[in-house]
């Protein structure tokens, strides 16, 4: 028998002489037993030092379950005080970024819209948006696009004052499908093609890719620009290019950014209506020459159609000397610009 329990035994009888001296003994008798037992301090001992095992202070995710569902901790030697810990990043709030608006493209508001047409069985359906608020039109761009909407029909080209109040701009997404299949998809940017567009046919069972162009606000994105001003905000002449061709829309312009002519090229040639301007902003014609109709007309010779003076009146009319005798005929003005 040990020191510890004969010590108990002996004075327990004494114990009951008095309830304080009873709590006394009691209190001795236990700090006895802690430190002369070498098994119950080394249980203790080790109690303290124990760490966390690597499954975690409640021996991982299933026990620390199954505990919750027990309302229990009562697991013998190997148990563990349950501690929650808590960090400063918990208590921060997380920062919803804004998503964008889904009727808003390039920073201004939109409506959608769409025209429906049916050509006998065949159903074509078009899918775009228009700006809400009147906008100011670029003001180097020749092809604007813009919805009538008292026709419901996409108009291309400049906007005459009695339809102003039904125009719409063009500014967003579009898409034209025929029996829900896509035949044209690109993107607008304040009325004039943007970015990627693609073309295509259906044949048999599926849709073959025909062509497919990239814009830059209005012109072919390979398109070489000069400019007047070092920060390149006034346009002086457009170039435009297509794999390594001259292929598109030609455009020069003035410094005060009035349109001074304006043509189109197919493979490095000049062809349709070439036409010049005066200084004004209201597109004031000074002279129209006609070239061939297509890239593959090597022997056609360009002639002028029509030229005027700066007051609006006609200098040469070919289609009015043409009328007259070969002799009282004026001499072609055509020079090359």
């Amino acid at each position: 028998m040990t020191f510890s329990r004969i010590f108990f035994h002996t004075h327990c009888s004494e114990a009951q002489s008095g309830p304080k001296r009873v709590e006394l003994l009691v209190v001795l008798a236990l700090l006895f037993f802690l430190v002369s037992e070498p098994a119950n301090a080394q249980f203790w001992k080790s109690w303290f030092k124990k760490k966390p095992d690597e499954k975690g202070v409640l021996g991982g995710k299933e026990n620390l379950e199954e505990r919750i569902r027990s309302r229990t901790l009562d697991d013998g030697e190997d148990a563990k005080p349950l501690v929650f810990k808590d960090s400063a990043a918990s208590d921060k709030r997380v920062v919803r970024k804004k998503k964008p608006k889904k009727r808003m493209f390039y920073g201004a508001m939109t409506k959608k819209a769409f025209i429906k047409k049916l050509n006998g069985r065949k159903i074509t359906v078009e899918t775009f948006f228009y700006l809400k608020k009147e906008q100011e039109i670029q003001p180097y761009v020749k092809d604007i696009y813009w919805l009538h909407k008292k026709k419901n029909k996409i108009f291309v080209g400049a906007i005459s004052p009695k339809d102003k109040e039904f125009a719409k701009i063009l500014h967003g997404p579009y898409k034209k499908m025929t029996d829900g299949k896509v035949e044209e998809e690109g993107i607008y940017y304040f009325g004039s093609r943007h970015g990627r567009w693609m073309y295509e046919k259906s044949q048999g069972e599926e849709m073959l890719l025909t062509d497919k162009e990239k814009f830059y606000k209005g012109f072919p994105k390979e398109s070489i620009f000069s400019y007047f001003d070092a920060d390149k905000t006034k346009i002086k002449e457009v170039v435009p290019m297509k794999a390594g061709d001259k292929h598109g829309d030609y455009c020069k312009f003035s410094e005060t950014g009035n349109m001074l002519s304006e043509g189109r090229y197919e493979y490095n040639v000049k062809v349709g209506k070439w036409t010049n301007y005066f200084d004004t902003n209201k597109r004031k014609m000074k002279r129209q020459i006609q070239y061939a109709k297509t890239w593959d007309e090597p022997d056609f010779k360009p002639y002028t159609l029509v030229e005027y003076d700066d007051k609006g009146k006609v200098i040469y009319d070919k289609a009015a000397e043409d009328k007259k005798k070969p002799a009282d005929r004026k001499p072609d003005p055509t020079t090359e610009f």
